[in-house]
């Protein structure tokens, strides 16, 4: 089965149950993620990367289980966060080169390209830690957009953009959303993007 498969997946912080035998599948395209504040989002993308373990449930990615074979589920999922980016003593190049070792398909020309795009250029011989927020997550971004996995998670990807590179990723979102080859779960307060690229809404209501 192509895509990822949720399965009665359960988890809960202390005191706070967040979900509770919940099941999806998420399908080559876009899913756009919305919710309330607390309704989950953020935790349901740090568990389908892997980063938060469930209680229960199984995740499977083309039929590569997390449990069963962790290592190569993560190769197949992209995650961009919304916090800090990690590895920040590297600069942009080295970042991207090293995340070619990570990830099968990532390609490092094409993360170049985004990042010229979204207007990194100038950045290039400065280590991620001195990036501002926004400069930081266009790497991020432009690491998301070439690295070729099944599953790419995109949590609140708009903020701390400027227009000309909130355009750009639009741009770039609708032609993932037409090639078909990677389902793309993407967490956001803000509306989704217009039509011909509308993509499917899938609403949390977990407290």
């Amino acid at each position: 089965m192509t895509g990822l498969v949720v399965t009665d997946l359960s988890f809960a912080y202390p005191g706070r149950p967040v979900f509770d035998g919940w099941s999806a599948q998420f399908e080559p395209g876009l899913t756009w993620l919305r919710g309330r504040n607390g309704s989950g989002k953020s935790t349901l993308l740090k568990l389908l990367a892997g980063a938060l373990p469930p209680l229960l449930g199984t995740l499977a990615v083309n039929g590569i289980d997390a449990a069963a074979r962790p290592l190569d589920y993560r190769r197949e999922v992209f995650w961009c966060g919304p916090g800090a980016i990690a590895f920040d003593h590297l600069r942009a190049p080295e970042y991207f080169a090293f995340l070619g070792s990570l990830y099968p398909r990532f390609d490092p020309l094409a993360a170049a390209t985004y990042g010229d795009i979204f207007g990194l250029r100038p950045f290039v011989g400065a280590r991620l830690s001195e990036l501002s927020t926004g400069t930081q997550r266009k790497v991020w971004l432009a690491a998301a957009l070439a690295a070729g996995t099944a599953v790419v998670l995109l949590d609140e990807p708009l903020n701390a953009l400027d227009a000309a590179s909130l355009a750009h990723l639009h741009q770039a979102l609708a032609r993932a959303a037409g090639a078909g080859r990677q389902a793309w779960v993407i967490a956001s307060h803000d509306a989704p993007l217009p039509a011909p690229a509308t993509p499917l809404e899938l609403w949390l209501d977990a407290g």
